[in-house]
């Protein structure tokens, strides 16, 4: 009878089968009659490895299911449209687009969000070179505190969209409707980056440009930790605001940012908020002020302060009624 084969051996020729699937086949065929608990337990982390090989496979096929109805209805240049950075206090939101040619293999693209920084870099490289076309698009703090978070978002999938060498016939977008293009027909997927190939793409390419860019102003402004938290409102982050002020990356509408500068205004919260509400453009503007004053400034002033914003209020959406412009409640 031949002796057994030599386990970590055969398990490293099981490796160079390429994939889970075919060194699980090999090991069978080598161990089927090998009565050794090595060689059992050889086979049994094959096969969880196998079977999670085949869970991913089914993972990302499913993630084509919209790409492949698309193409089926003549759709040739379908793009992937999606953003990062909504949620932190500094620095711009970044959006993707990124048309795949039909079944394109990336192997572990996923939201962004679900994935390691070294893997959504390893897959960036990997889809500039596999994908038909890549388009990237911002939009800066300045731009987010003129228009909003919302809208900011949109103008920066409106950039990447038109950063595409070729114009797209069809959008798949994270949940977003794109006004800016309304001879394109599109699908907004909420929670896209987990339903569309070509989304989840999008989302790697706009998170790993804008950690990036966020590492780049980490150089231009090294008292905020930039690097490691992009911008985020971590203790770290909020320490930093405390103790240096704010940088022009800072968007000063954002509730954290909005307090900090209240607090350093010459005229103190009350000051401030005054002037915040006298400069409002129009109603829905006056609105955006109010609302930040109950989140922002209404645990940090006294009951007469808050008192006289609400009168100013009153008087300012008063007269944007005048004009066919409403301020509602604040």
């Amino acid at each position: 009878m031949p002796p057994h084969p030599h386990l970590p051996s055969l398990e490293e020729r099981a490796r160079q089968e390429g994939s889970a699937l075919l060194a699980l086949e090999f090991l069978k065929k080598e161990l089927k009659d090998d009565p050794r608990a090595g060689a059992k337990n050889l086979l049994s982390k094959y096969l969880k490895k196998a079977q999670a090989e085949e869970t991913e496979i089914l993972r990302l096929d499913k993630l084509w299911d919209h790409e492949k109805e698309l193409t089926a209805k003549g759709y040739v240049l379908i793009a992937g449209v999606d953003e990062a950075g909504r949620g932190p206090l500094a620095g711009p939101v970044v959006a993707g687009a990124v048309v795949l040619y039909p079944g394109t293999i990336l192997k572990g693209v996923d939201d962004s969000k679900k994935l390691t920084p070294e893997k959504r870099e390893a897959l960036f490289d990997i889809i500039r070179q596999k994908a038909e076309s890549v388009g990237l698009g911002e939009a800066s703090a300045a731009e987010i505190d003129e228009l909003n978070i919302f809208q900011a978002a949109r103008l920066a999938m409106d950039r990447a969209i038109r950063d595409l060498p070729k114009p797209p016939d069809f959008l798949l977008s994270d949940a977003m409707k794109l006004p800016s293009f309304p001879h394109i027909p599109q699908r907004p997927l909420i929670h896209g980056d987990a339903l569309s190939a070509s989304i989840a793409a999008a989302s790697i390419m706009a998170k790993v440009t804008r950690d990036r860019m966020m590492e780049e102003l980490d150089r231009k402004y090294p008292d905020y930790g930039f690097l490691s938290h992009k911008g985020y409102g971590t203790a770290e982050h909020m320490k930093a605001i405390q103790e240096k002020g704010l940088c022009p990356e800072h968007r000063m509408t954002f509730g954290p940012v909005a307090e900090a500068l209240a607090r350093e205004a010459s005229g103190g919260p009350l000051g401030y908020w005054t002037s915040k509400l006298e400069n409002a453009k129009n109603g829905p503007d006056l609105k955006r002020v109010g609302l930040l004053i109950k989140r922002v400034a209404s645990e940090n002033m006294s009951a007469k302060d808050l008192e006289k914003l609400r009168q100013i209020y009153a008087g300012i959406a008063e007269r944007f009624k005048g004009d066919g412009s409403s301020g509602g409640k604040d």
